[in-house]
């Protein structure tokens, strides 16, 4: 967690017009945060120049002036101060809507609980924090480097499907490197929304690799071998250009999750040097990559595994069973 101010707690300015809201969400960040609450979406821009946070929760609707202009009065005052957005409306255009107005993440009131102060150390990290895979997707038109965690690997293929849903339509090139219980439950999902995946008649934008056969072309000595990794990289793109509707210039959308299975090994330096790797040789290709990470990943008792894996990551988002 980020400390701005001397080793101090950071600075959270609280912006609602319930006053209900602002004292059950003070409670639940005061211990890790210094938290100043308001409920006057008027005095937000004063309050914050007086104030001086290291980020801001606004609340989307309010009398007045609404959490995007806010978000917007406060980019275009010169107060670079990231903005998390607490609402209660779920849709994936309010998201959308959030990030275009200089927002860096946006949860949920009704998992407050479990996400807020998690978005804020994100935000304060400089990573972007989103409340589902689709309104991942639909916020990241380029390339990018994604996290998703999950607990329960159900929940989380509903909304995987629903992602690569989003990246056939849209005429994106897509590789799946994954176990196969998350190859044969996607591939079910998917074709049940009415995609031919799967087989050698199945749609040529769908590439699906095993895992652990991905493992064993490139991992020498327990680590990821930087030439063999780069190769893959390189074929990759190739598959890019020749099979997605936008040719040259088109996108790969990745998912994979080998790092689960090194995780099971205990072997958490193969998975920061996988995902430090997979940074570097896919930078300035159009590769929007996600990974996932089951919660048990993080249960093998490694120092700042998460921390570890999070900053090698752009945005994060947790699924509905975490």
């Amino acid at each position: 967690m980020t400390r701005s101010n001397g080793g101090a707690k950071p600075r959270v300015l609280l912006v609602d017009d319930h006053r209900q809201v602002l004292e059950t969400v003070s409670r639940l960040l005061t211990g890790a945060f210094d938290v100043t609450s308001i409920c006057d979406s008027r005095t937000a821009l004063d309050t914050a120049r007086q104030v001086a946070p290291d980020v801001i929760v606004l609340d989307v609707e309010m009398p007045e002036l609404d959490g995007f202009q806010i978000c917007r009065a406060l980019k275009e005052s010169g107060l670079s101060i990231p903005v998390v957005f607490l609402s209660m409306h779920d849709s994936d255009a309010h998201v959308s809507e959030a990030l275009r107005s200089g927002g860096q993440g946006y949860v949920l009131k009704s998992r407050a609980y479990r996400d807020l102060a998690r978005a804020l150390d994100q935000a304060l990290q400089g990573r972007c924090f989103v409340p589902s895979l689709t309104s991942l997707f639909r916020v990241t038109s380029g390339s990018g480097h994604a996290m998703q965690l999950h607990a329960d690997e159900e929940s989380f293929l509903d909304g995987l499907a629903a992602f690569f849903d989003l990246a056939l339509r849209r005429g994106d090139a897509s590789c799946v490197i994954a176990t196969k219980t998350v190859r044969v439950g996607l591939g079910d999902r998917l074709r049940a929304r009415g995609w031919d995946v799967g087989g050698a008649s199945g749609n040529k934008r769908y590439l699906v690799i095993d895992a652990t056969d991905a493992l064993n072309r490139f991992m020498r000595n327990g680590l990821p071998d930087e030439d063999r990794l780069a190769q893959i990289v390189a074929e990759l793109d190739e598959y890019r250009v020749a099979v997605s509707e936008g040719g040259a210039g088109s996108r790969l959308t990745v998912f994979g999750n080998m790092v689960v299975s090194l995780s099971a090994d205990g072997n958490a330096a193969a998975v920061i040097a996988l995902e430090s790797l997979w940074n570097r040789l896919t930078s300035g290709r159009p590769f929007f990559t996600l990974c996932g990470y089951a919660t048990s990943c993080f249960h093998n008792g490694v120092p700042h595994l998460w921390s570890e894996v999070c900053a090698e990551h752009s945005a994060v988002s947790h699924a509905s069973s975490v």
